[in-house]
Order: structure tokens, then C-alpha cells, then sequence
């Protein structure tokens, strides 16, 4: 009904409007304003019936897919948002990680250069301490042998001395006091 009374307003207001014109034409018995106002209504009425209805349907489905593809893209931008959020989590935390590692690493490298540096310190006092047994070995050696053959030359050359300077009186003499010294041992066994 609301339709229809929409419909007699038109045409009342388009009537008006071609009564502005009139020159008082009459066809049909009925004047040509009348006639023009009547016919741009029907005019209206089958394009609002015809065209109207399924451009505004068109237009209303056009409407809800592009609210629906509004909607999808707030949905895409929400998931993006929590997308970036979760990456940009664990970057932090692949950073994190990272800088953990390197630290884990620079102290592990610290250990274990400390570690070799007092091992090459321990082995270093171990070669020291070889060399010095070995020097005093060698050492001890020398001077037995030194003693040896310096107790063998002065033997030698106090026997060639007393060879040359002894007389057999001084022999005799020499001999007479080592068989006194041997006697006291001879008593005691």
C-alpha cells in the first residue's frame, strides 16, 4: 500500500510539473500535460520494476561480497597480525639463542684455551724437570768419571813420582808401615 501512495505522489508531483509546460494541447480528450505526467510514471514504475529491482539486487549482493571480502581481509589482517607476532616471537628467541650460543661458545673457548695453556705449562714443567734429572744425571756422571780418572792419573803419576824419587830404603820403610796397619784388622777377625 505504501508503494502504491509512493507511486500517486509521483505522479501528482510529475503532473504538476507538466501542467508548468502545458500549451493546452488535448488528446483523447485528455489534456497533453496529463498525458505527459502519466506516461513518466509508467516510464519510472517499469524501470524501478525491471531495472531498479535487479540492479539493486545486484547491487545489495555486490554489497554483502564486498562486506564478506571485508571481512575476510580483517580476518587475513588479524591472522597476518598474529602471524607477524608469533615470527617476530621467535626471532627473538632464535636470537636469543643465538647470543646464548655465541656466549656458551666464548666461554667455552676461554675454558678450554686456560685448559691448554696449563697443560703446555704442566708439560713445559715436566720437560724442565726431565732436562734437570737428565743435566744432574749427566752431571753426576761427569764428575765420577772425572774423579775416576783424576784419582787414576794422580795414582799414576805419584807412582811414577815415587818410582823415580823412592829409594828401597823408602820402600822398605813404606812397605814395613802397611803391614803394621794391617795387623790391627788381622787381631780383630
Amino acid at each position: 500500500m505504501k508503494l502504491l501512495g509512493a507511486w500517486v505522489v509521483v505522479f501528482v508531483v510529475l503532473l504538476g510539473m507538466a501542467y508548468g509546460v502545458d500549451h493546452g494541447e488535448v488528446k483523447l480528450g485528455i489534456p497533453v500535460f496529463v498525458w505527459l505526467a502519466l506516461n513518466l510514471t509508467v516510464f519510472l514504475f517499469l524501470l524501478a520494476r525491471f531495472i531498479g529491482r535487479p540492479l539493486a539486487a545486484f547491487l545489495e549482493a555486490r554489497k554483502d561480497g564486498i562486506a564478506g571480502d571485508l571481512k575476510q581481509a580483517k580476518e587475513r589482517l588479524v591472522e597476518a597480525e598474529t602471524l607477524k607476532a608469533e615470527v617476530l616471537d621467535r626471532l627473538s628467541k632464535v636470537e636469543a639463542e643465538v647470543s646464548e650460543i655465541h656466549q656458551r661458545s666464548e666461554t667455552l673457548g676461554q675454558e678450554e684455551a686456560e685448559r691448554i695453556a696449563i697443560e703446555g705449562q704442566k708439560e713445559a714443567e715436566r720437560l724442565l724437570q726431565r732436562v734437570s734429572e737428565e743435566i744432574s744425571q749427566r752431571e753426576t756422571e761427569t764428575r765420577e768419571v772425572l774423579a775416576k780418572e783424576t784419582a787414576e792419573l794422580t795414582a799414576g803419576l805419584a807412582r811414577d813420582l815415587l818410582q823415580k824419587s823412592m829409594t828401597d830404603a823408602d820402600r822398605k820403610r813404606v812397605m814395613d808401615r802397611s803391614v803394621e796397619a794391617l795387623r790391627p784388622v788381622d787381631r780383630e777377625g
